[in-house]
Order: C-alpha cells, then structure tokens, then sequence
C-alpha cells in the first residue's frame, strides 16, 4: 500500500475534525460541543485541531461549509420542481433530514454569539438560500405564490426546529402540518394553472 503525502495526511485529519464536529452538533447541539470533545471523537490530538483551525468558531465555519457543499450538491439534482407543491415537498425533505440539525444550531448560535456570528455568517446565508428559491422563479413570479411560499416554508422551518429541539425525533403531528400545507399548495398551484 503506497503511503499517503503529508497532503492527504492533512486533508484526513481536517476531515476527520470536521465530521466529528457534525456529529457533535447532531448529538449535543452547538452548546455541548468543546475542542476537547471534538477531538476526543475524532481520536485526535488538541494540537493537531490547533493545527488545522484556530479555534471553535473556525472549526464550525468548516464543518457547515462542508455540510452545505453536501446538501447543495444533492439539492441540485433532478428536474426543477414544476409545482408550488413539488417545491414544498422538496424543501420539507431537505430540513427534514436528520443532518439539518446542524444548521439550525449555527442559526441559533451565529444568533446569540456575535464572534461566531461573524466567523460562521456566510456560511449560514449560503444555507439561507437552500430554503429560499429564487423569487424570480416562474413557481413564485407573483406576490401571491411568494407569501405563500414563504408561510409554508416558515411553517417547515419551525418543524424542524422542534425535532432539532426535541432529540431529533420526528414530532406527532408533522404528517398532519406536512399535508395540510401541500393540500393548500395544490389548491394555490391549480389556481394558477401549475
């Protein structure tokens, strides 16, 4: 087996780094998450996380901008959605997934921590965007479809953050707020003529 350069080396380590911090903020949420406990999970040195990163925030920033290459990646798969309702499903399947815990801790952390907010803030805009389509889209050309696009979205949004809040299990009554919605947005695209 040819052995690694000190490149890939590196990149291992910062990897390594990276996702045990996802894991953490999965688990314990931005407020359990320490450069100890960091590098304990990754079974890493304290000096090679001050190595790769200068310190909590630094690490954060990383790991959402790896996050966010992965779920913008995904994201832009497949056809464009042709609905009001394919574009709600779609957006409810992205901040449904178990891994958008971690943006909702960087939303709330970047919010009370002005440090953090400045270290991880143009990551979490870029995150912004995976939840906020294009307003010059055929699907929100007019105000009507935009409000309620983003009432929908808002709705969405506060699902997850109480399944983010509550362990992140699924909550009783997600189907229910999930249908509801895409019932509305069915009507709202018939209207138009989606």
């Amino acid at each position: 087996m040819p052995r690694r350069t000190q490149a890939e080396r590196s990149a291992a380590t910062r990897g390594a780094l990276i996702e045990a911090t996802l894991e953490l903020l999965v688990e314990r949420g931005w407020a359990g998450i320490t450069s100890v406990a960091v590098c304990e999970r990754a079974a890493l040195t304290r000096g090679a996380f001050s190595h790769h990163f200068d310190g909590l925030a630094d690490l954060l920033a990383a790991a959402l901008d790896d996050r966010y290459a992965e779920l913008s990646a995904t994201a832009g798969t497949g056809p464009q959605p042709s609905s009001i309702a394919e574009l709600l499903l779609r957006t409810w399947e992205s901040v449904a997934a178990t891994d958008f815990k971690v943006v909702i801790e960087a939303w709330l952390a970047a919010a009370n921590d002005p440090e953090l907010g400045r270290a991880i803030g143009p990551v979490v805009e870029r995150f912004a965007k995976l939840v906020h389509p294009d307003r010059r889209s055929d699907l929100l050309a007019d105000e009507e479809a935009q409000a309620f696009f983003l009432m929908a979205r808002e709705a969405i949004l506060g699902l997850a953050l109480g399944r983010a809040t509550s362990g992140g299990r699924a909550l009783p009554h997600e189907p229910m707020v999930v249908e509801q919605l895409t019932r509305l947005a069915h009507e709202h695209d018939a209207r138009i003529g989606h």
